[in-house]
């Protein structure tokens, strides 16, 4: 005998659906927060009462409140009631005739999917109170739930546990005033299952700041979060200095990285509604670059944008110093479809992309999720990317999925990382004095290359025309190949751009002809301008002026010593104390010191060595002095200059001043260093010169006493960094030790000379 049978359906689903399905509580209220924007809310409240350890004998609660459209008895009872059943399924079978254009005007694309969210109460909390009603409602409609009922037989049915519903005309929730409750739904979960502290309720707050696209809010998406938790506004005040992304009450608030004003190497690539075009846009630093159109081959990719950001170091400390967090701990690439935020893509450890991993098979080639933010945003009827039931668990793995992998690391990553690594490394310290005809010549070589990859034959390139600079510079190397490079480019671009480039290709070709002739000149006055070099590049033969010169120098200073010695045996026949006495082994000190400068560029001198002072350019002197003759001594130090360029005009004593670089470098040879960074800035008339090093720094302790006479943290006499600061003091200078580790300098000690 034939016999239909039925699925019985245990209680214990419930735990399936909820508990098991939703493991996390940042989830569980992020899918709460869901349902009041599928509700058509255009803000949703999260309430946190008596969490803290004192207030808990009061009872913890969370409260979600939203101004949606509420549901009417039918809604709780053949909707909310109705397990597995999705409002947004029914939503997506409305007639194909109805564009989508016209579903999104009637209403916003839902972002639940399974019918499961409602579960979410259960993650939280073991009672559930409910109140909600829509404009047409009377009365408020009112649920009350103990989820612990379906827990305690399993065999019984999970439609035989029943709800107590009834209606009402007040909402009573303690600590917590309900006014002129029109329409929407609130939610009072009790009986917390877990403990919510201050890091867990900024960790909420994180969360929800990623769950709408920043791009869409205040264009197509009203909608507002608001986090409270009264027990932490003391907290909050004491924080406030700190950044937003640390205070726990009030709006929660994305950021949109593009207005940060961070200026960096972005990519912007989009597919069109209908899928057929792919349009790239590559931007340095707020500079258009170029852009590319070509035929899109991912057949169940559409209606999608991606924004892709580059961290060069700069961007990781401007966002750090902006958001209060360095970005790492933010986040990298976050999906979202239609506006709302699909986990765990950008989370912290994430590596949906496979990015890192991609990373170690090429380090130096390759960019990780730590040195990108961006966000990849699905538009539309997208019925390749749906959630999996467990909420931290990504989309379903489609074919579509998999191919919007292999489109952003081939039409997106590689772009930026060819730009940014292959070609133009602006932010390697060792580059940092790349000059525009440098960097216009290479962005042109980058273009070409980068867009030879696309194999579409009717693609369309736009670029930078300013990059085109780089024809009205005589200098530039490597002619033909640029020459070859853009001609590549021209044809495909607009018949308007055409024309412009062969102009200066053109242009170009002529400026050659009298290339040498100018480049003859050049060279004269090159050699004219060296002759006012402070030091030669090589030392002159050992003349006899030279010998008179060397000569005179010695004999004044051996002289001087000679008159200190005698001071001396006059204080000691006087009975005087060591006090007395060494101020004038300081002196002595200083003169040997004036004899070993001199013995080392007298015979590289281009200035009178026996004229006590000179009126030269300072910073022409210590560049020179550091360049011919320091680095002749001691060639274990690599000196880099920053700003050498610029002029100081002043009368100065060449020896003082070899002096005190003399013990600034002997300094850094003693704490180990190996290269050194000398920067030179003008302000306010003033030259101020930094010089920093790599060496071991100077510790916290030392910090206080290192211009005092006798202390040493190295194996010296504590008497040169003294001797430095009494000489620029003797001439209105001043020194100062101003920390370790100083920004775009070496990671060692940074001392600042001013001279007036």
């Amino acid at each position: 005998m034939a016999e239909e049978l039925e699925f019985k359906i245990s209680s214990g689903l419930k735990n399936i659906i909820g508990k098991e399905l939703i493991t996390d509580d940042l989830i569980a209220i992020f899918e709460l927060v869901k349902n009041s924007y599928d509700a058509n809310a255009k803000s949703v409240k999260i309430i946190f009462q008596n969490i803290k350890e004192e207030n808990k004998n009061k009872g913890s609660k969370i409260l979600i409140i939203d101004d949606g459209d509420g549901m009417s008895y039918d809604d709780i009872k053949n909707k909310w009631l109705f397990v597995g059943y999705s409002e947004k399924k029914d939503y997506e079978k409305l007639p194909e005739k109805i564009d989508f254009r016209t579903k999104i005007q009637k209403r916003r694309f839902l972002a639940g999917a399974k019918g499961i969210g409602r579960f979410s109460c259960d993650r939280l909390g073991g009672e559930l109170k409910l109140f909600t009603k829509n404009e047409s409602d009377i009365h408020i409609n009112y649920l009350y739930m103990d989820w612990n009922k379906f827990e305690e037989d399993p065999k019984k049915e999970f439609k035989t546990i029943a709800v107590n519903y009834s209606i009402t005309d007040k909402i009573e929730i303690n600590d917590y005033e309900i006014n002129n409750f029109r329409k929407g739904t609130i939610l009072e979960i009790s009986t917390l299952h877990d403990d919510w502290d201050s890091k867990k309720l900024i960790k909420l707050k994180r969360h929800l700041q990623r769950l709408i696209n920043p791009s869409q809010v205040d264009e197509t998406i009203d909608f507002e979060i608001y986090l409270e938790a009264k027990e932490y506004l003391e907290e909050d005040k004491s924080n406030q200095d700190k950044g937003e992304l640390i205070l726990i009450n009030g709006v929660v608030k994305n950021i949109i990285f593009e207005k940060l004003g961070i200026k960096t190497t972005q990519i912007n690539c989009s597919i069109d509604e209908n899928g057929d075009k792919i349009f790239t846009e590559l931007i340095d630093k707020g500079k258009f670059i170029f852009s590319i159109e070509e035929r899109n081959e991912f057949k169940f990719l559409k209606n999608i944008n991606i924004k892709l950001f580059h961290l060069n170091q700069e961007a990781k400390f401007t966002f750090s110093r902006i958001m209060g967090l360095p970005p790492v701990q933010y986040g990298s690439i976050f999906l979202y479809k239609n506006g709302f935020r699909i986990h765990p893509f950008g989370d912290i450890g994430d590596d949906s992309f496979g990015l890192d991993r991609r990373k170690l098979q090429g380090h130096a080639r390759f960019l990780a999720n730590r040195e990108l933010m961006g966000r990849i945003e699905l538009n539309g009827d997208q019925p390749e990317f749906n959630e999996v039931s467990s909420r931290d668990a990504g989309v379903i793995k489609t074919q579509g999925y998999y191919q919007l992998i292999d489109f952003f690391i081939k039409k997106v990553l590689r772009k930026l990382e060819r730009y940014v690594i292959e070609g133009l490394d602006w932010d390697n310290p060792e580059l940092q004095e790349k000059t525009q005809e440098k960097i216009n010549e290479d962005s042109l070589r980058l273009i070409d290359q980068i867009t030879g990859q696309v194999k579409d034959p009717e693609k369309k390139i736009q670029f930078n025309e300013d990059l085109l600079e780089i024809f009205k510079k005589k200098q530039v190397e490597k002619i033909p190949e640029i020459i070859k490079n853009v001609e590549s480019i021209k044809k495909f671009v607009p018949e308007q751009q055409k024309k412009y480039i062969g102009t200066q290709i053109k242009a170009f070709r002529n400026a050659r002809k009298i290339e040498e002739k100018d480049k003859k000149q050049t060279e004269e006055e090159l050699k004219a301008t060296k002759k006012t070099s402070l030091f030669l590049n090589k030392a002159v033969s050992v003349d006899k002026d030279v010998l008179i010169n060397l000569n005179h120098s010695i004999k004044i200073t051996t002289f001087a010593i000679d008159k200190i010695i005698d001071k001396i045996n006059q204080k000691i026949k006087e009975g005087k104390n060591l006090a007395d006495i060494l101020p004038l082994i300081d002196e002595i000190n200083l003169e040997n010191q004036k004899i070993r400068i001199l013995s080392s560029y007298v015979s590289m001198a281009s200035f009178d060595t026996k004229v006590e002072s000179i009126k030269k350019d300072l910073v022409l002197y210590i560049k020179e002095y550091l360049d011919k003759i320091l680095s002749v001594r001691d060639k274990s130090l690599k000196i880099r200059f920053f700003n050498e360029n610029i002029e100081f005009n002043k009368k100065f004593k060449p020896l003082e001043i070899s002096i005190i670089l003399d013990n600034l470098i002997d300094n850094s040879r003693k704490a180990g260093a190996t290269s050194l960074s000398i920067k030179f800035d003008n302000l306010n008339n003033d030259l101020h010169v930094f010089i920093s090093d790599n060496g071991g720094g100077v510790s916290d302790d030392a910090k206080n006493y290192i211009f005092n006479r006798g202390y040493t943290t190295t194996d010296g006499s504590g008497i040169g960094l003294y001797h430095v600061k009494k000489i620029l003091e003797s001439f209105g200078g001043d020194i100062k030790f101003i920390g370790n580790n100083i920004k775009d300098l070496e990671k060692g000690a940074c001392f600042e000379v001013v001279l007036k």
